[in-house]
C-alpha cells in the first residue's frame, strides 16, 4: 500500500481505483476521484485523457513538504503526457 513516507522519486505506483486528473493549470493538476456525486468537490470529467483507469502505471518525479505547493505533502507523477500531483491522503486510497 502507498504512503507518503514509503514513496520515493523513481517509484512507480499503480492505481487501484478508477480517477481523473483536475485542474486547468500544469502547475495545479491534482488527481480526484471520478464521481458524479452530487457532493463531490468536483466534477466529473468526460475527456479520456484525464480519466486513469486501475492498473494503470505512474511514475512519480518528484516530491513536496506539505505548506510548499499545498496544505499537505504530495508526490508529483507523470502518466502520458501529463503531471500531476497525488495528495499524501489520498495516496492509499487511490494507488498501490
Amino acid at each position: 500500500m502507498a504512503s507518503i513516507r514509503t514513496t520515493q522519486v523513481g517509484d512507480t505506483l499503480t492505481i487501484k481505483k478508477i480517477a481523473q486528473i483536475y485542474g486547468h493549470h500544469p502547475d495545479g493538476r491534482f488527481l480526484t476521484n471520478h464521481s458524479d456525486h452530487p457532493y463531490g468537490s468536483y466534477p466529473k470529467l468526460d475527456d479520456p485523457q484525464y480519466i486513469i483507469q486501475p492498473g494503470t502505471k505512474l511514475a512519480v518525479i518528484n516530491k513536496g513538504k506539505a505548506e510548499t505547493k499545498f496544505r499537505e505533502s504530495y508526490v508529483t507523477v507523470v502518466h502520458n503526457q501529463h503531471t500531476f500531483d497525488i495528495m499524501a491522503s489520498d495516496l492509499r486510497r487511490f494507488c498501490e
